[in-house]
């Protein structure tokens, strides 16, 4: 046998790890494992997605080590997918008004038929943005903003078009103020929520200290805290299935450490222990 056995982790019945989370769960890695943790800078790597390989490397201690994404080795999808997928969002519903914007100016100076949506719950935006939600509180303060540039510029369309009936010119004169204000502000909205998005992605890095002095990364989302827990807040993990199951020679997961009524954080190790 090489490795560490769950036991050998607590010593004198006493374990210190780093904790973290991901999108469905919280971990554990033992602290004793940790070689070096820094801020993803994006300086690694990446392996061709048709390789062989499912990991991207990254250099330690002048040498090319591998480095996997843990939210990968999980199933679940990274802060960082989900940021890029969610400023995707931001950037399609902007091009959507200013294309709304663009049909409505036409319309008011052509005379044609407007075929764009009027109700602000109803278009691609508002439809997504009735049921939005988040956890991160000032990008829940920021999209609340939202809400009344977007009903007023949807309310333009009725407005400027039963104007351009009799005045077209003034229907233009009033298009054009909303164009530099109201719809001005939403456009800036549209950036400063990308601009949040992106901003609070802070991957990590963490180097990892596996058997037989292997050194491996793990990107991680995040780092939440250095905690000890005694053995008596340890339950091991009987499973055969489920996340990490595959890379039990690489990492496995041990059990659960729960400290009363707190959620528990899955305990991964490693350097696991296996047959010779």
């Amino acid at each position: 046998m090489s490795g560490q056995s769950v036991d050998s982790l607590f010593i004198d019945g006493k374990i210190s790890v780093i904790t973290f989370s991901t999108h469905d769960a919280t971990f554990a890695i033992p602290l004793e494992q940790v070689r070096y943790i820094e801020k993803d800078v994006e300086r690694n790597i990446k392996v061709d997605e048709s390789s062989q390989f499912n990991h991207e490397v990254i250099t330690f201690q002048n040498k090319a080590i591998p480095l996997y994404d843990f939210c990968a080795l999980t199933g679940s999808t990274s802060s960082l997918t989900n940021g890029k997928k969610l400023v995707d969002i931001f950037n399609d519903r902007e091009q959507d008004h200013v294309d709304w914007m663009k049909a409505l100016e036409e319309s008011i100076k052509k005379g044609v038929p407007f075929s764009k949506t009027v109700e602000p719950d109803k278009c691609a935006f508002g439809l997504w943005y009735n049921k939005f939600k988040t956890d991160d509180e000032d990008l829940a303060e920021l999209m609340s903003k939202f809400d009344e540039p977007h009903r007023k510029i949807h309310g333009l369309a009725k407005t400027l078009l039963d104007l351009a009936e009799t005045n077209k010119e003034q229907a233009l004169t009033l298009y054009k103020r909303e164009y530099s204000n109201t719809f001005a502000q939403l456009r800036r909205l549209f950036e400063n929520a990308r601009e949040r998005v992106l901003t609070s992605i802070r991957p990590i890095i963490v180097f990892v200290e596996q058997n037989k002095g292997k050194t491996t990364a793990l990107r991680l989302d995040n780092i939440k805290d250095i905690q000890s827990y005694s053995v008596q807040d340890f339950s091991r993990d009987e499973s055969t299935e489920g996340i990490l199951k595959r890379k039990t020679e690489d990492f496995r997961i041990e059990g659960y450490l729960r400290n009363g009524d707190k959620a528990p954080f899955i305990l991964v190790n490693c350097q696991p222990a296996v047959s010779s």
